[in-house]
């Protein structure tokens, strides 16, 4: 598979197994793929180049949490154009209209309910990948 994104793809999580499941299936699929534990380690990567293209993002994380990530990528300068997918069980659990709201003002991509479906995280991922720099985020359940 020929991935159309210029740099790694990083995931965000703080479970070790489903980090290294989620890593494992992407580099299957032929991603280049990032891994942080926390949201401290998730900004250093973000401040590295070559820059991730996306970020797989769990919300409950230790250190630093994901909405504080979402929130210091709003604030940088070249940061939100990176998209984000939330992967988080308690946030697909949203409402539709609370998480249109959040979609638009941390620029979200789309949120997946753990375990995801490998093969809508990859539709999706692709789906990203072609979308032109942007363009308006859809924030599917």
């Amino acid at each position: 598979m020929s991935s159309g994104l210029s740099g790694p793809i990083l995931i965000v999580e703080d479970d070790g197994d489903i980090r290294e499941a989620l890593q494992a299936f992407l580099e299957m699929e032929g991603y280049e793929v990032l891994t942080a534990r926390h949201g401290r380690e998730a900004l250093q990567h973000l401040h590295r180049q070559p820059r991730p293209s996306l970020i797989l993002l769990d919300m409950a994380l230790p250190v630093m949490d994901g909405h504080r990530v979402l929130a210091a990528r709003k604030e940088t300068d070249g940061l939100q154009e990176v998209p984000a997918i939330i992967l988080s069980a308690g946030m697909s659990a949203m409402n539709p209209r609370d998480r249109a709201l959040y979609a638009a003002n941390y620029n979200v991509s789309a949120f997946l309910k753990k375990p995801a479906d490998p093969k809508q995280l990859v539709d999706l991922i692709e789906r990203l990948a072609l979308r032109p720099a942007g363009d308006s985020a859809s924030a599917p359940a």
